[in-house]
């Protein structure tokens, strides 16, 4: 298969993965949990092969420089006293 051809494949795959993705359920009905998981990860799985099957160079280089992560502040009191009392809850 051409490269082209192979492309434009990967991209018809894409579309029909965000249009059943965007589906609505039929009235009265919605979809499960199962549904959406599975809708998702076809949608990212046609992303990812489109993706890897274009040429590098569509890819600016400065999308894959490593930013540094800038340090976590400190729990404030709040958020310390959140953890705490979801520790007790959970019995931890």
């Amino acid at each position: 298969m051409h490269m082209t051809d192979r492309i434009k494949h990967l991209v018809g795959e894409l579309n029909e993965a965000v249009e059943t993705m965007r589906q609505e359920p039929e009235p009265g009905r919605t979809w499960s949990w199962e549904d959406e998981h599975v809708a998702g990860l076809n949608l990212a799985d046609a992303a990812e092969a489109l993706i890897l099957a274009l040429p590098a160079a569509t890819w600016p280089a400065v999308w894959f420089n490593d930013e540094p992560k800038a340090a976590r502040p400190p729990l404030s009191a709040y958020e310390q006293q959140l953890v705490t009392e979801l520790i007790a809850q959970l019995d931890l």
